[in-house]
């Protein structure tokens, strides 16, 4: 791509071209398929626009202002995106082999399922030679926050970027060089570093059994845990003998019996994620402060009046689920989806309530579409990027 040089269009012809292929996606007959293929489009404005499936491969979008764009299944192989900004940007399923995002400003961005492996070009001097392998750069981009759940990274360059929160369940890395990169607070699932250049890379505050790095240089790799924020008293010591799994499901049996079987949990501090049978389950009144639940599946769960302050809730489904006069104070729900989730204050009778308290959690990227929140303590909460947050 790029053999000739493209020729500049200016913001009113981009806009009529994006105008007609938001027609085509609205079914008018007028519309028509963005094509900007190898076209020059420097520093103009796709804020906002619904750009699905359209054709920006080879495009020269050095410093464009993507923010809020919908270009899930758009095709911007070889496209480059240096300095770009594309915060709050949909890129799911995208085809962004070879690209260059070098600098570019991804807080926040989805991508999941997108494509960023090398992609196959033919040799720069034009003769038969074999194809040549052009990685996409993701050097110092920003992607914080960003969702990459099953994107494939393999062979890319990603030189001190920023992966801090961003949610990589899934994601490949095979091979790509992630020198001095930050994954701090990342949330991995089954993520693969497999042969990947770690050196002087931050994976602290990460799950470490979450994520393969075998074949992987490690050298100067930074885990473990981040300084304490903030300094909270020790935890009282843990002396029950039942496992997570039995005390959650004698704390479900006390609730469903009315308090006649089973006894009340006590989860203070410990790692819940491997515990099973949660969506749905009878979990009023549980007690797990600064316990770890990051990924669980709680939806629908009842939780009302649960002790949760400081708890590890990251990437967490809490669809549906009852939250009514829960403490999560300085809960982590990064990432986490509560849409339809009740927040609202506990009724207790006699004109008592009791009000959700998130005050000071971190809700930052977290999914709040219908979430039920008047009347909750969100004092001192971080809602950054979080959609559907009340204004």
């Amino acid at each position: 791509m790029h053999n000739t040089a493209p020729s500049p269009i200016d913001q009113r012809d981009l806009d009529r071209i994006c105008e007609a292929h938001e027609r085509l996606l609205a079914g008018q007959a007028d519309g028509c398929l963005a094509a900007l293929v190898d076209m020059d489009v420097r520093g103009l404005s796709f804020a906002g626009r619904d750009l699905r499936d359209a054709d920006l491969r080879g495009c020269l979008m050095t410093g464009c202002n993507l923010e809020g764009a919908d270009l899930r299944g758009a095709r911007l192989a070889g496209a480059s995106l240096d300095q770009a900004r594309l915060t709050a940007c949909q890129l799911d399923r995208a085809d962004l082999r070879g690209c260059d995002l070098s600098g570019a400003e991804m807080t926040a961005a989805r991508c999941v399922g997108a494509d960023f492996r090398e992609l196959a070009a033919p040799p720069g001097d034009g003769s038969a030679a074999a194809t040549r392998s052009q990685p996409t750069k993701l050097d110092a981009a920003v992607l914080c926050g960003a969702v990459l759940d099953q994107a494939r990274l393999a062979g890319a360059s990603a030189v001190g970027a920023r992966f801090a929160e961003t949610s990589l369940a899934g994601a490949r890395f095979n091979r790509a060089n992630l020198t001095g990169a930050a994954f701090c607070n990342a949330l991995f699932k089954g993520t693969s570093f497999s042969g990947a250049d770690l050196t002087d890379a931050d994976f602290r505050n990460t799950s470490d059994d979450q994520g393969d790095r075998s074949m992987a240089v490690t050298k100067g790799l930074l885990t473990g845990a981040l300084p304490d924020d903030p300094d909270l008293p020790e935890l009282p010591v843990d002396t029950d003998s039942r496992t997570a799994q039995q005390r959650i499901d004698d704390h479900i049996k006390r609730v469903r019996t009315g308090g006649q079987e089973g006894e009340p949990a006590r989860l203070d501090g410990l790692d819940l994620r491997d515990v099973t049978d949660t969506s749905g389950a009878l979990l009023t009144a549980l007690q797990a402060a600064r316990a770890n639940l990051s990924g669980l599946d709680l939806r629908g769960a009842e939780l009302q009046g649960a002790r949760l302050g400081h708890a590890d809730l990251r990437g967490c489904d809490l669809r549906d689920s009852d939250l009514r006069g829960a403490d999560l104070s300085g809960a982590n729900l990064s990432h986490a989806d509560l849409r339809g989730a009740r927040l609202d204050p506990l009724a207790l009778g006699g004109g008592r309530a009791v009000p959700t308290n998130l005050g000071g959690a971190n809700l930052r990227f977290a999914e709040l579409r219908d979430c039920r929140l008047a009347g909750a303590i969100t004092d001192g909460a971080d809602l950054s990027h979080a959609r559907g947050a009340p204004g």
